[in-house]
């Protein structure tokens, strides 16, 4: 990395904390009890953008792949506006301590949590592995409501030989997509993310929307939307 990489970096990494600090603020409203933010959650202002996404263009179905800080905020903002998350996580305990602490707050009601396990899946990446989520789990899990939001932030991505694990999301849930929808993938930073988007943009016919200083997401879209 040369000097004027390390600099951009640097720049990046500055504006990224001020946004999450901003974010904290504007959660604030939705903050109604301590979570326990970890270095694998959702950044805040990734947090937020997804929200803003939700409230401006008027998302209520939503499938969220790795279930966290965000599941409860996405959940609260339902629980005031109407609609569904149906929240996937592959971990049986974390599972089943969100789902007993999303009840303790009354989210049961939107908020549906679905065990599913990884298994090997063939990687369209050469020399590559790959593990996603039991597709049995998932194939009856919104009942037929088409999918207006589709947040990625699983399965785990991070290990050398796994960077693509999160790519099958798009083609198995292409055909659960509304009219009008968004996809959201955390992680953008990454290299792994970087080509699943190009990929998914070539064969979703989605743009995506690559914001590196806020949150590390990427919203993708296959028309225009408002955007906040």
């Amino acid at each position: 990395m040369n000097y004027d990489d390390r600099a951009r970096t640097t720049l990046q990494r500055g504006e990224l904390q001020r946004n999450d600090m901003l974010a904290m603020q504007a959660l604030a409203p939705l903050s109604s009890s301590y979570l326990p933010w970890s270095t694998s959650a959702m950044r805040p202002s990734g947090v937020v953008a997804v929200l803003n996404e939700m409230f401006v263009n008027r998302r209520s179905f939503v499938v969220e792949l790795g279930s966290g800080v965000s599941t409860f905020y996405i959940g609260r903002l339902l629980r005031q506006r109407g609609g569904h998350i149906w929240t996937v996580e592959h971990d049986e305990r974390w599972a089943d301590l969100l789902a007993r602490e999303l009840a303790s707050e009354g989210l049961d009601d939107v908020v549906t949590v679905v065990h599913a396990p990884l298994v090997p899946v063939q990687s369209v990446w050469p020399d590559e592995e790959a593990a996603w989520y039991e597709q049995s789990a998932l194939k009856e899990m919104t009942a037929g409501q088409p999918i207006d939001l589709l947040v990625v932030d699983g399965p785990p991505a991070y290990q050398a030989g796994y960077e693509h694990s999160r790519y099958p999301a798009g083609p198995f849930f292409a055909s659960t997509f509304a009219d009008d929808y968004a996809i959201v993938l955390d992680d953008i930073d990454r290299r792994g993310e970087q080509d699943i988007m190009e990929r998914w943009e070539s064969e979703l016919d989605v743009t995506f929307e690559r914001r590196l200083a806020n949150g590390r997401i990427g919203i993708g879209r296959p028309g225009a939307a408002f955007t906040v």
